[in-house]
């Protein structure tokens, strides 16, 4: 079957297609013949430093979705031509993919495969993030790369619960597709004084949530956005570690019981697995409903190194999904 592989550390020309043979589902997992296949940070990450437990040359990619073509023993709750979308550790960029059947759903025909693509790490991590903190009526929120993957999802679970959230952006495209995911402001950090515009919205008083995924060396402004007793969720650092002094400057000493908390999508999973089936049925039910509005550009798998870097370049809004 054709696939990706990750040949080494490095930029995007270490992905290379090749012919691989098709996996056997072990028992208590299925195979599922892929329609879709979601691009994250986290495929980029792990070929730009890679990850524990990962020797190249191995596929890359953790979100597919398509038909299960295969049923390993033991496996009752899926037969072969069940439309599935699955989410592993790797082996995503593939024709055929392995998925263990406690964390595979079936989709329902409402839903396109393009769409469940980009539910498992992008969807899943939006709604914890959005019902985790409580955030509602009442509350606001702002939210980095908001015209991105979890930021679009973000938006439009945001606006559903009552919260008023603020995105982040960097172009006035990505402004629109913000708004139109749910946004009731956007935010040009490229050319807006972000904290200025954060008081002008919220009357002087800050946000309630700060949703970063960026950190790098502005981290600290996430403290400064913040009301008092506002809290600043750190869950991912595409734009480089946040620097420990901005802990001690915007956090530590600010006397204004700030709150910092991280989320990582796999602790959720290994602790919270029942979870899951609802949080899909909600994501499924508001991609179906149009509530949430997440906008999916299809590839080629061939090109997915072209593709992850046109997210590294910040090109790209909602989700990049290969087409095996």
């Amino acid at each position: 079957m054709r696939a990706i592989h990750v040949t080494g550390q490095g930029g995007p020309e270490v992905l290379k297609p090749v012919e691989v043979p098709e996996p056997v589902p072990p028992p208590g997992a299925v195979r599922i013949h892929n329609r879709a296949v979601a691009i994250n940070f986290h495929d980029i990450q792990t070929r730009r430093h890679g990850e524990a437990g990962l020797v190249p040359p191995f596929i890359p990619g953790t979100d597919f979705a398509g038909v299960v073509d295969a049923v390993g023993a033991g496996v009752e709750q899926f037969r072969v031509g069940d439309r599935a979308l699955g989410i592993h550790l790797h082996g995503a960029y593939a024709e055929k993919s392995i998925a263990i059947a406690a964390l595979a759903v079936k989709i329902p025909e409402a839903v396109s495969f393009e769409q469940a693509a980009a539910c498992p790490v992008a969807g899943l991590t939006a709604y914890f993030l959005a019902h985790d903190l409580r955030v509602g009526r009442g509350t606001s929120a702002l939210v980095h790369a908001a015209a991105g993957g979890v930021g679009c999802f973000l938006g439009g679970l945001l606006r559903a619960q009552g919260a008023t959230a603020i995105g982040l952006v960097s172009s006035s495209k990505k402004a629109q597709v913000a708004r139109a995911a749910g946004y009731a402001h956007t935010i040009d950090y490229r050319r807006e004084d972000v904290l200025a515009r954060i008081r002008e919205i919220t009357g002087g008083r800050g946000v309630d949530v700060v949703y970063d995924s960026v950190a790098g060396p502005r981290f600290a402004r996430g403290f400064e956005a913040c009301a008092p007793e506002g809290t600043v969720v750190l869950f991912g650092t595409s734009g480089g570690e946040p620097p420990l002094e901005a802990l001690a400057a915007g956090f530590l000493t600010s006397r204004r019981n700030l709150g910092l908390r991280t989320y990582f999508l796999g602790c959720t999973i290994e602790h919270r697995i029942a979870e899951i089936p609802k949080a899909y049925s909600a994501l499924f039910e508001g991609l179906a409903t149009g509530m949430l509005r997440v906008p999916v550009e299809t590839l080629p798998l061939a090109e997915a190194a072209a593709a992850q870097a046109r997210i590294e370049r910040q090109e790209t809004v909602g989700k990049l999904v290969l087409v095996p």
